[in-house]
């Protein structure tokens, strides 16, 4: 037990550092590249180009990754780890435009297909019975982005943005040294591991695949608000300091969620639990881009609880829980592949609404197509039957 509870404090550690890493690479990518006299729209289309590179890499590294003949999962990690230290090195060094771009737009496409393997190796932990709570897991780690977050805004005053890289830097050299923890996750030769692609799983999967075209609409607003948000505060009067203290605070709000993840929905199903999550997506679309002051941002903002910080575990299990076993790094990599992509489009369409019309209409726009999404979801989300978890789960939250 000790030493697996070894495992759960690192795994925990894991998910902290990498949403650290997500509010200096991510969070700031408008910012940065604004500040390399990038327009709106050039913004949307590099960020939109990492996301389109991200979601076609993704399916190679989990297919890699349930095979585990060639790369174990950790392994794989480990070398995304130190592939992403390059261009944020390149970025500290050669701030050029058009170099910066392309930095950028790598930087992006591995920080974003380190994540479904980070929620893949949380499963296989909990299917190899070791004692892990990933509602918890997950809700350190955006307790550790809010953390960061929250002086992000005030650092790149006070050092300038090129600290962000730099901070980056540091933090996926820790997660690299961190992975050589965990056990080797390679599967032997008489494992059962599906030989079957994506399109195929989809294809036999229709509802499942519905849920991935409404995750992808959803995630559209998702992604322009957050993408955008600097603009949204400009237009109020605001910055960077208070961007780093909005996004701290929404990562706030999900910890409490994401730690008692298991508590609030033990017995119920997840299906439904996505789909509560869908209204509150769209909720959010909607109040954000039309509260005209600070204080009422973050009372918009309250409807991240019931949105994006219940979906990001809810997800997790829901994929565990419906695909077999030598799909579900596959069922991981799918979702986070539709999240992708919701990104890619969010990114892309918002920066030229904002330019056509300005950044209220742009959000209020994409919050449109969330309600389509939302439609999908309640057609797409299956019955998973009552969440049960297991033994060391139910440890975990003791």
């Amino acid at each position: 037990m000790n030493g697996s509870k070894h495992i759960s404090n690192c795994y925990s550690a894991l998910q902290g550092l990498y949403w650290m890493s997500y509010g200096a690479i991510y969070t700031f990518a408008a910012v940065v590249l604004l500040d390399r006299n990038y327009t709106d729209s050039q913004v949307g289309t590099l960020i939109a180009l990492a996301c389109v590179f991200s979601a076609v890499f993704q399916p190679f590294a989990a297919a890699a990754a349930d095979r585990g003949k060639r790369f174990s999962l950790r392994s794989l990690m480990t070398l995304i780890c130190l592939l992403t230290i390059v261009p944020m090195v390149l970025l500290f060094f050669f701030p050029q435009q058009a170099l910066s771009g392309v930095c950028y737009v790598i930087l992006l496409l591995l920080h974003l297909a380190f994540q479904p393997l980070l929620s893949a190796l949380g499963m296989h932990l909990l299917n190899n019975g070791y004692y892990l709570n990933f509602g918890a897991a997950r809700g350190i780690g955006s307790m550790s982005y809010a953390v960061l977050a929250f002086f992000l805004g005030s650092l790149t005053l006070i050092f300038g943005l090129r600290c962000l890289p730099v901070i980056g830097s540091l933090l996926y050299l820790l997660m690299a040294v961190l992975l050589q923890a965990f056990p080797e996750t390679k599967r032997s030769g008489s494992s059962i591991v599906s030989s079957r692609g994506t399109v195929s799983i989809l294809r036999e999967n229709h509802r499942f695949a519905v849920l991935c075209l409404g995750i992808i609409l959803i995630f559209i607003s998702h992604s322009a608000i957050n993408t955008y948000m600097i603009q949204i505060l400009q237009k109020i009067g605001k910055g960077n300091q208070e961007l780093g203290q909005v996004m701290a605070y929404t990562a706030v709000l999900e910890f409490f969620v994401m730690i008692g993840f298991s508590r609030f929905v033990k017995g119920r199903d997840c299906g439904n639990i996505l789909r509560f999550t869908a209204i509150f997506f769209v909720l959010k679309a909607i109040f954000v881009p039309l509260a005209p002051t600070l204080p009422l941002i973050y009372v918009a903002f309250l409807t991240q609880i019931f949105s994006f910080a219940l979906f990001t575990p809810a997800s997790v299990y829901y994929a565990n829980a419906i695909l077999p076993a030598g799909d579900k790094v596959k069922g991981q990599a799918m979702i986070t592949i539709a999240i992708t992509i919701g990104n890619i489009a969010g990114s892309f369409l918002c920066g030229h609404f904002i330019t056509l019309w300005g950044i209220t209409a742009a959000i209020l726009v994409t919050a449109a197509i969330a309600v389509i999404g939302l439609i999908c979801f309640f057609l797409g989300a299956e019955k998973t039957g009552p969440i049960i978890f297991s033994e060391t789960q139910k440890s975990a939250e003791s």
